[in-house]
């Protein structure tokens, strides 16, 4: 539904002024992660599931960690001081990092809108196209 603007102040200062409990914390969080689509990461295809039961136990500790995936959000601020550097670094380690980000965030822009500043760069996907990006990835050799 919509909520007005003077609605959506008013909840947002009773909240700024009276905290929310966990309940609520946990509600609030689960209806914003279920108000839009879902991706399920946990598909045993991705290149980070554990499918040799013939490898050594380092490779079986490597493959363990790449099972995990991980994101970075941000709640805004002024420039792109840890995502733009973060997320590499940690795919580095491989771990997959299915990032999500935002454009249009203010006067400095949100990290997307920073990324399609690089020619060529592109950061539109459809969710099946991003699904196989994560499918064809395969963990590093470095």
């Amino acid at each position: 539904g919509n909520v007005k603007d003077y609605q959506m102040t008013a909840w947002l200062m009773a909240i700024c002024l009276n905290g929310m409990t966990d309940e609520e914390t946990a509600a609030l969080t689960e209806s914003m992660v279920q108000s839009g689509v879902v991706m399920d990461w946990s598909n045993p295809s991705l290149p980070n599931s554990n499918n040799n039961n013939a490898a050594t136990a380092s490779q079986q500790q490597q493959q363990q960690q790449r099972n995990h995936k991980v994101d970075k959000h941000s709640t805004g601020g002024v420039g792109d001081k840890v995502s733009l550097i973060l997320a590499p670094l940690v795919a580095s380690f491989d771990l997959t990092v299915p990032m999500m980000a935002g454009r249009g965030l203010g006067h400095t822009g949100g990290t997307i809108d920073k990324l399609e500043s690089i020619p060529g760069f592109r950061t539109q996907y459809a969710a099946e196209e991003f699904a196989q990006l994560l499918l064809s990835s395969s963990p590093s050799n470095d």
